[in-house]
């Protein structure tokens, strides 16, 4: 499997890395959450949001669609409060 999404490459930049290494996540994963995940929120048109649910953790990631390739700018691991579950449940039917 390679790195790609819609047909893409997806290239991290060196923030991103640390953030990869600190939730403890690689690009396999990632590209899992873009394809399987749901829309955290709107973005520009050019920015991709998408995030799956463990157990009261959500893990999300932030792409911004380059043309020839994706940039993937954020990956972050949040705690999910009961306040968003039931916003993201409205809005998502979960």
């Amino acid at each position: 499997m390679d790195f790609t999404y819609n047909g893409k490459p997806i290239i991290p930049t060196k923030a991103v890395l640390d953030e990869l290494n600190k939730i403890d996540l690689d690009l396999y994963g990632v590209v899992k959450i873009l394809e399987t995940g749901f829309e955290v929120r709107k973005r520009e048109k050019n920015v991709t949001e998408r995030a799956i649910t463990k157990k009261n953790k959500v893990t999300n990631v932030v792409i911004v669609d380059m043309d020839g390739y994706y940039k993937l700018i954020h990956v972050g691991e949040f705690t999910l409060t009961k306040k968003l579950r039931n916003k993201m449940e409205d809005k998502n039917g979960l």
